[in-house]
């Protein structure tokens, strides 16, 4: 038997992989997301609207890939009831602007899943996705909730 070669001197991945690699797992997000943080709710008027807060645009465009989380879905008991936690992963280009907890992601086209397409997200946690090359947010569904309370 060999002995293995000395530390630092084997080349596992070749030099330029990433950049070859990135286009390949950027192919992968082939839907379109916007993101967006709620602002502070303002006075109700009559015919709908807020009169103050609005919302601080993270970004309007962003290719993106939502999926449902069958493995990871997991009820909770919160006071009287049960609640889901993180529903959905929702990958995007680790480039993209950064989101916190409780950022909300609205998917604006999903081909994968088109039943997601109007959905909103908000952010429960991130992640680094597997390649590197993507940021996993794990959220739960906005829309949903407001459905249980009406």
């Amino acid at each position: 038997m060999s002995p293995l070669p000395a530390r630092g001197k084997l080349k596992v991945l070749p030099k330029g992989w990433s950049a070859h690699h990135r286009p390949t797992a950027y192919g992968f997000l082939t839907g379109d997301c916007a993101a967006y943080t709620a602002g502070q709710p303002g006075d109700w008027t009559p015919g709908g609207g807020q009169s103050a807060g609005g919302e601080d645009t993270k970004w309007e465009h962003a290719p993106c890939s939502a999926q449902f989380l069958t493995q990871s879905t997991r009820p909770v008991t919160v006071a009287d009831g049960v609640e889901v936690l993180a529903t959905h992963r929702i990958s995007v280009p680790i480039a993209s602007t950064w989101l916190h907890y409780g950022d909300t992601i609205e998917v604006l086209d999903n081909p994968d899943d088109p039943a997601l397409n109007g959905r909103e997200f908000q952010v429960i946690t991130i992640e680094t996705g597997t390649t590197n090359w993507t940021r996993d947010y794990l959220c739960q569904d906005v829309n949903a909730r407001e459905s249980r309370a009406a």
